[in-house]
């Protein structure tokens, strides 16, 4: 059975060092980002507290100890890929070469994944998520009931940072879901017509994705969803003009030009739903 691996935040390791140095038996404390509390005997366990001293000085990184060795949660290739620890949440984020990918602001990444797949999630539904990320929307749909969810991540470093995240377990091991590693301009295309009852589009933003955004594509997600399907699209608020373009009121349009009805925009999640 593979050893699993601990995870240590600033708040964690704090904790712990409190510990040590008031020389406590026991100490109650998350190593695994917030999902439980482990009572850890600290005569059992040794701690090495100059490493500990580091994870608590870079108060918004997540390391995780894997055969003794100390790491950071980040993934390095021509872009710098990391899990970011907001303050008040022990839930990460994504950060990519220093932009954050997650709403981090009045709420955390959690909470903002439950909120989108509240307006598309339904149970027994059969979904498709654009954008996958660390796979918080896509597990939050899951707890919708829905029957299954089919998810597209272009970046196979996002995948790989999302499989080192506790918080993404369950992207991986629901048998509900099926990732692709691809590129969703291509991926959508291969999809059959009327095979989703819902579709949650959650793009980066404009600047790094436009093609996301383009009306080719929303009548890509049109042509996939069944008749009277839910599409939620994040938007984000990238002001009332980005380089002399309305954004959100450019989707809207497109959105509407795609043959789609009701379109809202939903102030609480920055985004828009719409019905085929």
């Amino acid at each position: 059975m593979t050893e699993q691996k601990i995870f240590l935040d600033a708040y964690t390791a704090d904790v712990l060092l409190r510990a040590i140095e008031t020389r406590s038996d026991f100490v109650e404390v998350s190593l695994d980002l917030g999902l439980s509390t482990t009572s850890v005997s600290l005569k059992e366990q040794s701690w090495d507290i100059e490493s500990l001293t580091k994870v608590s000085e870079n108060r918004d990184s997540v390391y995780f100890i894997d055969g003794g060795e100390f790491y950071q949660a980040a993934v390095s290739t021509d872009h710098y890929y990391r899990l970011f620890r907001s303050e008040g949440s022990t839930v990460p984020a994504l950060m990519i070469d220093g932009v954050l990918m997650h709403r981090i602001k009045d709420v955390h990444p959690w909470q903002d994944a439950k909120m989108k797949a509240n307006l598309c999630a339904r149970k027994g539904f059969k979904m498709l998520e654009i954008c996958t990320g660390l796979g918080y929307s896509t597990i939050a749909c899951l707890g919708k009931d829905i029957q299954s969810i089919t998810t597209i991540e272009k970046d196979e470093n996002v995948i790989k940072l999302a499989q080192i995240n506790p918080w993404s377990r369950k992207l991986f091991s629901d048998n509900r879901v099926q990732l692709i590693n691809g590129d969703a301009i291509s991926e959508i295309k291969k999809l059959n017509r009327n095979q989703f009852n819902a579709v949650l589009h959650d793009p980066p933003r404009f600047s790094m994705g436009s093609e996301l955004y383009a009306l080719d594509f929303y009548q890509e997600i049109y042509r996939v969803l069944k008749q009277k399907g839910i599409l939620y699209h994040y938007v984000g608020n990238p002001g009332s003009r980005y380089k002399k373009k309305d954004i959100p009121k450019g989707v809207l349009k497109r959105l509407r030009e795609a043959g789609f009805q009701d379109v809202t925009k939903r102030e609480e999640t920055l985004g828009v739903t719409a019905r085929k």
